[in-house]
């Protein structure tokens, strides 16, 4: 063929022969001295930089070439590649997820607890955190609110004083706090005062309380019961330690006190005891728990106030009682024979200086007797409280005298009215008897009798009368009166009492109250009897009669 073949050269050989680089790279640094300078255009970054106006910082890769490839990037000595790491899909996926810890004060916990719960947080509760004492009375707090708090306060070392008195407290409510003295050791002073905690509820409340020693438990006003009582007794027995008790207003009966006698064989370790507003009038199982506590050689303080006691020998056992300070016998059932027990009771006492016997069924004469016992040196009472107990003059001049004792100056002694030495004057019942049979012996049409008479005549024979031989009389007359205005007749106007035991009537009072009510009314005088002939003397024809 006529046609020439045309050469096309390769690639390579282009540029070899433009003496090109295939290579993207830039020259090594020792051959950018070789160039020339002044044909190189700088940046304006490279000039500030010569200046001195101008840092090209970390010297990390620019954040918009992450998402890039390598092949993409140009290397160049003022680039470098950041460093692949792990961004923790591997801790995700086999490790579990960490907790997050708060700080032991809960403050941080219990924000984080509520908003959990969709809550609005207490802002009182959340700054008390930080002090002793938490005082939430009459809140009204719920359900969810008592978890947020029993949470918050589990591990807080600084809360001592919790005080929900008078807040709504269920079965859920009891359980959170139950759990609550189980884990935190720090809080030894719970008040639920009236907080409707049943029989229900104080199982779940005390089911952690055998772990803790308590200062203060208060769970008055709970009307928990002889069945809740059980629960609480458990605890005592396996070891639960309370100082300071107070069930008042909780209807324990006595098998509340049975149990509880045997709760103080075992665990005698309470201090002060409030048993006020109960049941414990029976003396079965009251006399076990007065003895018990007589033996108790911590007790300090005792109220068993409004509980309708009466006086028993245990008394005498609990008011000599080692350690005991304050009694509290008040609004109860002692009687007359309480006085004489007090009395010699308190010589025993050691170290009694407070006594309330207010509000009892004490006479005048009972409360002396109980105030004498101070004459003496060895009675150590210093508060004698007997309010709404009336005493007489002889009482207030008493108290005076031994206040003024040199061993009574700081003694105290308070009592109730005072009665004065006067004598009542009472309407006489005496004319009143009288008009009344007067009246009942005049009012017949057909027989009257004038009982005026009846008596001062009945008088002259006889000085006292038999009640039965009034009322034949009058039945005789025909002017019957009833028997019950003679029983009155006899008790106004008493007579001796014969062998047999019949009362009489004396006619002495009668006849001076007739005379002082109808002074005109006398007997007719009495004829003087007839002159009977002795002899008869006959002279001639005539006959003369002599008479003595």
């Amino acid at each position: 063929m006529s046609d020439s073949i045309i050469y096309e050269p390769s690639i390579h050989e282009l540029f070899v022969k433009s003496n090109l680089s295939l290579s993207s790279e830039d020259p090594p640094r020792e051959e950018w001295s070789s160039l020339d300078s002044g044909s190189i255009e700088l940046s304006p970054k490279m000039i500030l930089f010569k200046d001195g106006k101008y840092q090209p910082g970390s010297g990390e890769i620019c954040a918009k070439y992450i998402p890039m490839s390598d092949s993409s990037v140009l290397r160049h000595p003022y680039y470098a590649y950041p460093s692949v790491v792990n961004p923790g899909i591997i801790e995700a996926l086999l490790e579990p997820e960490k907790q997050k810890t708060y700080p032991l004060d809960g403050q941080e916990l219990y924000l984080h607890v509520c908003e959990e719960m969709k809550l609005f947080p207490v802002r009182y509760f959340h700054r008390c955190l930080l002090q002793n004492t938490i005082d939430l009375k009459y809140y009204g707090l719920s359900r969810p609110s008592i978890r947020a708090i029993c949470i918050a306060l589990d591990v807080n070392p600084h809360v001592v004083r919790l005080d929900l008195t008078s807040n709504f407290l269920d079965d859920d409510c009891c359980y959170h706090l139950g759990q609550l003295l189980g884990d935190n050791m720090t809080i030894n002073e719970l008040i639920l005062s009236g907080c409707r905690i049943n029989s229900s509820g104080i199982k779940r409340l005390v089911s952690k309380l055998h772990k803790r020693i308590m200062r203060v438990l208060d769970l008055s006003k709970n009307n928990i019961g002889d069945e809740g009582f059980k629960y609480l007794a458990d605890q005592f027995v396996l070891g639960a330690i309370v100082k300071r008790l107070n069930l008042n207003y909780n209807d324990l009966g006595s098998k509340s006190a049975l149990q509880f006698a045997g709760v103080l064989e075992v665990n005698n370790k309470i201090t002060h005891l409030d048993l006020s507003w109960n049941k414990f009038s029976t003396l079965k199982g009251t006399n076990d728990l007065l003895e018990k506590l007589g033996d108790s050689k911590v007790l300090i303080e005792l109220n068993i106030s409004w509980n309708s006691l009466k006086v028993t020998k245990v008394f005498t056992k609990l008011l000599s009682s080692r350690n005991l300070k304050v009694l509290d016998l008040s609004n109860n059932s002692l009687s007359g024979t309480a006085a004489k027990v007090i009395s010699t009771s308190l010589l025993k006492a050691r170290r009694l200086h407070t006594l309330d016997i207010s509000c009892n069924p004490l006479s005048t004469s009972d409360a002396l007797k109980i105030l004498n016992t101070l004459r003496k040196p060895s009675v150590k009472l210093l508060n004698l409280h007997m309010e709404n107990i009336t005493v007489d003059l002889e009482f207030v001049k008493d108290k005076e005298e031994i206040l003024q004792l040199p061993y009574r100056k700081n003694t105290k002694v308070s009592h109730g009215e005072v009665l004065h030495n006067y004598t009542l004057s009472l309407p006489d019942i005496r004319p009143l008897i009288m008009k009344r049979m007067d009246y009942l012996t005049q009012k017949g049409k057909k027989t009257k009798l004038d009982i005026a008479l009846y008596f001062l005549q009945l008088r002259k024979s006889v000085d006292i009368v038999q009640p039965r031989d009034i009322l034949r009389d009058l039945k005789l007359a025909g002017t019957p009166v009833d028997e019950d205005l003679v029983n009155q007749l006899t008790e106004t106007f008493p007579g001796p009492v014969l062998d047999k035991g019949t009362k009489t009537i004396k006619l002495d009072g009668i006849i001076e109250m007739i005379t002082r009510l109808w002074p005109d009314k006398k007997l007719p005088p009495t004829p003087p009897p007839e002159q009977a002939p002795v002899a008869e003397v006959t002279k001639g024809k005539k006959t003369q009669k002599k008479f003595k």
